[in-house]
């Protein structure tokens, strides 16, 4: 009623409602019985921008004295918030599932955007790991490399023998692989959203650097108005490995940025982390295994070579 406020009072149903609605009502005035729902999708327009909502409605009859009907009270509360937290905390307890599967760092990032894939609040998903290469001259040289997207590949597309992805074509510029220390001077323009309490970056590849700079997430307004955020993740699980990595998600188009729907994103990092850091331990534990291995057969070669030296002696 927001939308229709307040020209709808005292208007004809007919003229306010779809279709359907008249339909249920006339399906009550025949047969006296009431109609009930519970989180009903509904699309309309309100505070700028359309919107997903969700309601419970229940339609009962009110009766004459003589037991005919005489009108409709329709209660209908919103349930929107309702759904919204029991379809967000399925997607938690999906990722939380996942995490003792991953068995190296690059294996979780596959593990999470698969568990990301077809999801309304996270309508897509890409992560970069970014290492610091020690380089003697500059200290230290950030490489950003997407490893994983949520978005089919073609196994038959293949570029210099690598899976080709389908990026859309209103993203940013997205590279395989980023040279951070050359992004230093990028330009970003300041958006304000009337529909969101937060800002966006208008720009024409995606803002690692700067979130690695100012170790935040940035909120980013793409080629066809669309929305997405970048969110950064601090992997400290190994000392020996200067290690970072930066999760880009989509946001729902019918709904607002609001401090719910980033909560929900914050809790979303926190178990990529979990992921990430269980992936990591898995591949250093294997690295260890592999190493003892090593030096246990290099002792055993060594102490073969000096028992077949003594007995060499002894003859």
């Amino acid at each position: 009623m927001r939308s229709r406020h307040p020209h709808a009072f005292l208007k004809p149903a007919i003229e306010i409602w779809e279709p359907s609605l008249i339909t249920d009502l006339n399906r009550i005035r025949e047969s006296g019985k009431g109609i009930y729902s519970h989180d009903i999708y509904i699309e309309c327009l309100r505070d700028g921008y359309k919107e997903e909502i969700y309601i419970d409605y229940a339609h009962n009859p009110i009766y004459r004295i003589d037991g005919t009907v005489w009108g409709v009270i329709s209660i209908t509360p919103e349930s929107t918030q309702k759904v919204l937290n029991n379809r967000r905390l399925k997607t938690l307890n999906k990722l939380s599932c996942q995490t003792a599967d991953a068995e190296s760092l690059e294996s979780g990032c596959h593990i999470i955007m698969k568990a990301l894939q077809n999801n309304q609040d996270i309508p897509y998903a890409l992560i970069y790991l970014i290492e610091n290469n020690k380089d003697p001259k500059t200290d230290f040289n950030p490489v950003a490399r997407l490893v994983a997207t949520t978005f089919e590949v073609c196994k038959e597309e293949l570029i210099h023998e690598k899976l080709k992805r389908h990026i859309p074509d209103y993203f940013p510029e997205t590279h395989e692989t980023i040279d951070l220390t050359k992004l230093s001077d990028q330009y970003h323009e300041d958006v304000e959203d009337a529909t969101s309490t937060y800002s966006f970056l208008r720009c024409g590849c995606w803002p690692i650097n700067l979130v690695m700079k100012e170790e935040n997430s940035i909120q980013v307004l793409l080629k066809d108005n669309s929305q997405a955020i970048l969110l950064p993740i601090k992997l400290t699980f190994c000392d020996e490995r200067n290690l970072s990595a930066v999760l880009i998600c989509g946001i729902n188009l019918l709904r607002k940025l609001d401090d719910k729907y980033m909560e929900f994103y914050k809790s979303v990092l926190n178990y990529v982390n979990r992921i990430l850091i269980h992936g990591m331990s898995i591949e250093e534990e294997k690295r260890r295994a592999k190493l003892l291995a090593d030096l246990n057969h290099q002792k055993d070669m060594f102490l073969q070579g000096i028992s077949h030296e003594l007995k060499s002696n002894e003859y």
